[in-house]
């Protein structure tokens, strides 16, 4: 009988090939045998190009890894860590992140980004328009309407279909606020406590970088990932363009202090308590937490 650990590496390669794209498959194949396991451990480029299949990238971490040395995530803890997070998070569109372009990729021949011709067009992920044009609130306390002004973005090359509005700046500031704990695989609060969500690549076909211009034709945002820009790559460049004013301060405030209330903990404590979890990349800053607890 043939067997994995007998089967000519060109036999080996097509079944690969085929399953390019499944990732809980790939994970199950590579404790099959030494061989496999031996194939899938030499070279973290195969699960690069196992994730990228499936529609996902690895965001670029915020902190330098000078000063965190060895903090990098590898492709292969990154399919880990996409497969164990789809298995428990309640929200569909994090869970089946890439369901949307699964035909997609299915027919997609590459295995990395590819450049493109600057009129060829994007087709942006949904969870581009859900988490940055329009969210629920999930606290109790009023809601103040702001967009980030006056830009009205049209990434290049143009996606399709255009959004129909500028971002809201609470919505994309909702996407780094912390939630309930009981809601912590409901809600996406923060977006980098959910992996599939984060690291789906922000339009089809992935690119490099992406130039957001507004209504004059100026750019005014840029984006770039040499491995393909993600979703949270995106969500953190536009988080970045949210004012510092007393408008979106207060916002976080009553935000911090009705979940420092819920959790019977002082504001501070509660602040200490939740710069322990920065997320699946270990490198999410909380937006205002370190000056409101400095001002207390």
């Amino acid at each position: 009988m043939l067997s994995f650990s007998s089967c000519p590496d060109a036999v080996l390669l097509n079944v690969w090939q085929h399953l390019l794209g499944d990732l809980p498959t790939h994970i199950a194949l590579a404790q099959t045998c030494r061989r496999l396991r031996h194939l899938y451990e030499r070279d973290d480029a195969v699960w690069q190009s196992v994730c990228f299949t499936a529609g996902f990238g690895r965001p670029l971490r915020r902190i330098p890894l000078s000063h965190q040395p060895g903090a990098v995530v590898s492709f292969k803890q990154l399919a880990h860590t996409l497969v164990g997070h789809a298995s428990i998070c309640e929200i569909k569109s994090c869970s089946k992140a890439n369901l949307c372009f699964a035909d997609h990729y299915g027919r997609w021949a590459y295995t990395r980004t590819r450049a493109l011709h600057p009129n060829h067009a994007l087709e942006f992920h949904p969870l581009y328009y859900y988490l940055h044009f329009s969210q629920a609130q999930p606290s109790s306390h009023p809601r103040h309407t702001h967009t980030i002004q006056p830009f009205t973005p049209t990434p290049s090359p143009s996606p399709s279909p255009q959004p129909a509005a500028v971002p809201d700046a609470v919505s994309i500031l909702l996407t780094h606020l912390p939630t309930f704990p009981e809601c912590r695989y409901a809600q996406y609060g923060p977006l980098c406590v959910h992996p599939n969500a984060a690291c789906a690549f922000a339009t089809f076909p992935p690119v490099d970088r992406l130039e957001f211009e507004n209504g004059a034709g100026d750019v005014f945002m840029v984006v770039e990932n040499p491995e393909g820009c993600t979703v949270l790559d995106v969500n953190r460049a536009l988080a970045e363009l949210i004012p510092f004013d007393d408008q979106h301060l207060e916002f976080a405030l009553a935000h911090y202090q009705e979940l420092a209330l819920t959790s019977g903990l002082s504001l501070p404590q509660f602040a200490d308590a939740i710069m322990r979890d920065r997320g699946f990349l270990g490198d999410h800053e909380y937006p205002f937490l370190q000056h409101i607890v400095a001002h207390l």
